[in-house]
């Protein structure tokens, strides 16, 4: 195996692991956020964005500009076309992650429980999901181009 099928397949184990990250993070943590009570909640938050980062947070930036690598380190197999477009989808997450869900969370952990504010960063993490999840069917797609019989 060359250094760009390898590198796909890291790229291919990475997003895949962020993919599930996300769903869950969509469809039960962010959620969570909402049944704290407020009394606890700067706390309970505090506790979350400590041990976030290891499994979360380095991964999923990784799985955001890994894409933007994947362009020029692509097996000769797969089209460029499917290469932009699976950066155009970390760039997206990267995006929804520094602009809109960094703030929030600030705020969460500064001003504690806002309704509004969890409202907010739900919303606005289906577009980051939607993004992971055509990162994920773009690199299923390479990885099928990659490694079919010529």
């Amino acid at each position: 195996m060359d250094l760009s099928h390898g590198f796909l397949l890291l790229c291919t184990l990475l997003v895949f692991y962020i993919l599930g990250v996300s769903w869950l993070v969509q469809i039960v943590v962010y959620p969570l956020f909402a049944k704290v009570s407020s009394e606890g909640y700067v706390a309970y938050h505090t506790f979350y964005t400590s041990r976030i980062s290891l499994p979360v947070i380095v991964p999923g930036f990784a799985s955001f500009l890994l894409p933007l690598a994947l362009i020029f380190l692509r097996p000769e197999s797969v089209p460029l076309w499917i290469a932009l477009a699976n950066a155009v989808c970390g760039l997206l997450s990267l995006f929804v992650t520094v602009a809109l869900a960094i703030p929030r969370h600030n705020q969460l952990e500064r001003h504690g429980k806002q309704e509004r504010v969890i409202q907010e960063l739900i919303l606005y993490n289906w577009l980051r999901t939607f993004g992971v999840t055509g990162s994920a069917a773009l690199t299923l797609a390479m990885l099928t181009l990659a490694f079919l019989p010529a």
